[in-house]
């Protein structure tokens, strides 16, 4: 055997031995046909740099909750020239360090999140001029130098998000020339000096939801003029300024949810064709009649605000655009909805959940036949009329659940039966009544069709009885026809919430009512009785008169002839008070 036979040999057996090494609790595989390395068990307090091959291309190190790593870096990767991504994640590292990952020519992406990292360091990132996405979020960062990015020269995403700033120091975001995508949210920066984004002026999306902030200067949106997606969420923004966002002429997703705004004024979208516009969660009480004006917007959520009115005209200017509309959890009557919704004939996705609707009107989505998704949980409905159904030919997903509803009749299921595009049909958390007359309908439509996989595809008996009481938190499938009362046997069911309240009310009515005229007619009987008594006293008192009456004659005796007149007398008085009084009685 030759010398170099022998030395191939060895090359192969080194070369066999260095593709099988792997850190012991770790998995190494061929994944996405690169050589990835994933350390996940937790309890590390060392990266096993011995035992991973030099040309692995992915490192995964990460710890479970219960088993957390604590992890320094150093200069450990300077022979792993073919690393393309490290994921360094829930270790408790606490600082990156000088030339940590040179010589890094490799490398696109570099991800530091949910560690004690504090502050960065002007030569932290030096060598890593491929890197294309940095995320050091969720660390405990406080505190910059000047440039501390300025050796990624080529990088697109940078995540800074839930930190600790309070400020940005000039030109933070120095020598990034080719950065795209920014996300500064959960920093309590307060404001933003316009001089620290003029180096961004390649940037498409912002993110800057919980930063409380109150305002954006407009020279922000001029040093940014390719933005297209901005994130505002959950900030302090009281009012928006008319064509507040006029310098963003490329802006398509415009988020603004959570903040404290109460009016929209007129044309403050003014020339933006927006992809999506969030204004949920805010104090919105009214739009003006122009807010939307020049504008056209395919998703708006406008839901949990205060809007008691809104008028058609508002949204008819969006009415060309809009196919998805959330406008729940706001206190609007059924008849507004009805109004609102009939001008927007091309919405495929509407929610109107949490709007306390008792009934459904027939022809609410006459104009909506291309609806696709439909959103009524949260609400009072009682029951879902035929006809109401009957326009939604289109509908693929439809929402009922918590509501009030205790039956579906032969009619509603047909329709529903004979919908083709219905893939979803979501009723649990109802008021479900198990009586012979409410379940047979729906035990037998399903056992003839797929109708129970649609409603519980993924909650097993969602469909849960209410009353009665016997059979209350039963699964309707599991329910036996021998178990059920007639509907003609059972005790009606007591009306429950508003229902309840109104016919209580009438019965107190009704009582007070009937008390106060029994009170009236006890006062006129006491009366009518006091008036018979005082009469009769009178006439007593009349007719015994002549008992007192002492008529003497001049001799000292009586004289008979006038106590016979004067008797007489008293009994005529006496029969003409009786008849007198007999003839009040009567009238």
């Amino acid at each position: 055997m030759g010398v170099s036979t022998v030395l191939l040999i060895l090359v192969a057996a080194m070369m066999t031995r260095s593709e099988g090494k792997c850190p012991a609790d770790c998995k190494c595989q061929i994944a996405t046909n690169r050589k990835t390395v994933t350390c996940n068990k937790g309890g590390m307090t060392e990266i096993p740099i011995n035992d991973i091959t030099l040309d692995t291309q992915v490192l995964i190190v990460t710890s479970p909750p219960g088993n957390p790593n604590f992890l320094t870096i150093g200069r450990i990767f300077l022979h792993f020239s073919y690393l393309e991504e490290v994921h360094l994640t829930n270790s408790h590292v606490p600082a990156i360090g000088d030339s940590s990952f040179w010589p890094g020519r490799q490398m696109k992406i570099l991800e530091l999140s949910c560690n004690d990292i504090t502050l960065l360091n002007d030569q932290d990132f030096n060598g890593l001029s491929s890197l294309e996405v940095l995320d050091i979020s969720d660390n405990k960062i406080f505190s910059t130098p000047s440039a501390p990015f300025r050796f990624l020269t080529s990088l697109k995403s940078l995540s800074l998000a839930r930190n600790r700033l309070s400020r940005l120091v000039p030109r933070f975001f120095y020598m990034l020339k080719k950065l795209e995508k920014l996300d500064l949210s959960g920093n309590p920066l307060k404001e933003l000096d316009p001089e620290n984004l003029k180096d961004l002026r390649p940037l498409k999306v912002l993110r800057l939801a919980d930063c409380q902030l109150t305002s954006l200067h407009s020279l922000v949106y001029q040093h940014l003029p390719n933005i297209q997606e901005l994130d505002l969420r959950n900030n302090n923004f009281f009012s928006l300024a008319p064509e507040e966002f006029r310098h963003l002429k490329s802006l398509q997703i415009l988020r603004l949810d959570g903040n404290v705004l109460s009016e929209i004024r007129e044309k403050t979208f003014g020339g933006h064709k927006l992809e999506i516009l969030g204004l949920s969660r805010n104090n919105i009480i009214k739009f003006l009649p122009c807010s939307f004006c020049n504008t056209s917007v395919k998703n708006l959520d406008i839901s949990r605000n205060r809007l008691s009115s809104l008028t058609t005209d508002v949204l008819a200017v969006v009415s060309n655009s809009l196919e998805t509309f959330d406008m729940g959890f706001n206190p609007l009557d059924i008849y507004t909805v009805l109004t609102t919704v009939s001008v927007l004939n091309r919405l495929t996705n509407l929610s109107l959940a949490g709007m306390n609707i008792d009934k459904l009107l027939p022809d609410t989505f006459n104009k909506n036949t291309d609806l696709r998704f439909l959103n009524l949980s949260h609400n009072n409905i009682p029951e879902i009329p035929d006809e109401f159904l009957k326009p939604l030919v289109n509908i693929e997903v439809l929402d009922f659940s918590h509501n009030k509803l205790q039956e579906l009749n032969f009619e509603t299921l047909s329709t529903l039966n004979n919908t083709p595009s219905l893939q979803k049909f979501i009723l649990h958390s109802n008021t479900w009544r198990c009586l012979e007359c409410n379940v047979e309908p729906l035990l037998e439509y399903f056992n003839q069709s797929d109708l129970y996989e649609k409603i519980c595809q993924q909650i097993s008996d969602c469909l849960k009885c209410t009353t009665p009481l016997k059979l209350f938190g039963r699964g309707l499938l599991s329910l036996h026809m021998e178990e059920l009362e007639p509907c003609a046997l059972s005790s009606p069911q007591p009306h429950v919430g508003a229902d309840a309240s109104r016919i209580g009310t009438i019965i107190a009515v009704v009582i007070i009512i009937m008390l106060v005229l029994v009170i009236i007619l006890a006062v006129m009987m006491y009366k009518r009785q006091s008036a018979a008594y005082y009469t009769y006293e009178q006439e007593r008192r009349e007719f015994t008169g002549y008992d007192n009456i002492a008529v003497v004659d001049r001799n000292g005796g009586l004289q008979m002839d006038m106590i016979q007149d004067v008797i007489s007398s008293s009994n005529t008085r006496h029969e003409e008070t009786r008849a007198k009084h007999k003839v009040n009685s009567i009238t």
